[in-house]
């Protein structure tokens, strides 16, 4: 028969295996099934952004009065256009992606991520008409529209000319936006200045991330 003293000597033995079997089992837990450490999940590369200028209409002066090169509303478009890709750039890089600017008549590339649009307007009448810009202080309401496209499949037109009497494609056509491309848009003026724009950047960025997240795989990388 054991003595009280053996009988307490076995129970504390007991107890001290009990609580370093604790520590490995919480320890093999903690380092996974391959013992190495932590599992987490593994961070996805960011696909490249592809950032395409804006589309924007320009409304020739009329006559044959010649303009200072201050007063051409040519200018000012050509500002606006620039102030979008390139704060739009910065920010995809800030968020860690790699961005490129892509201009007019640059090669399509054959994958990643397109960020492109237009900047439009919406009439008296509730009609969509891409945004004119007609003189070199024009500082009505305009909108950006933005975006986002998967350079791996076809190309799909953000709009297209509404088909309505006296309606052609010139500067501030009446047009009908695509119900195939989601778009999202942005308000600003037509003088906006560097500061808007870097305000609607992030913004961009920011919903072209949680589009990813939310679909992993809808872009290969």
């Amino acid at each position: 028969m054991w003595t009280k003293r053996a009988a307490g000597i076995f129970m504390k033995t007991l107890t001290r295996l009990a609580f370093v079997g604790g520590i490995v089992l919480s320890s093999n837990w903690l380092l996974g099934a391959t013992g190495t450490g932590p599992q987490t999940p593994s961070s996805e590369p960011k696909p490249t952004v592809y950032v395409s200028d804006f589309q924007i209409d320009v409304l020739p002066p009329s006559g044959a009065t010649v303009q200072k090169p201050q007063d051409d509303p040519q200018k000012l478009a050509n500002h606006l256009v620039e102030l979008m890709s390139t704060k739009l750039v910065a920010a995809l890089q800030k968020a860690g992606y790699s961005a490129v600017r892509m201009r007019g008549g640059d090669a399509r590339p054959d994958g990643g991520v397109q960020i492109r649009g237009l900047f439009a307007e919406v009439d008296s009448e509730n009609h969509w008409r891409r945004a004119v810009i007609r003189t070199a202080t024009d500082n009505d309401k305009m909108q950006a529209l933005v975006a986002v496209a998967n350079l791996a499949k076809p190309d799909q037109a953000l709009y297209e000319i509404a088909n309505l009497p006296g309606n052609e494609d010139k500067p501030g056509a009446i047009i009908t936006l695509s119900s195939y491309v989601p778009m999202t848009k942005y308000e600003l003026s037509k003088d906006a200045n560097e500061d808007v724009f870097k305000g609607i950047a992030p913004r961009v960025v920011n919903d072209l991330t949680e589009l990813l997240q939310r679909n992993p795989f809808a872009i290969p990388q």
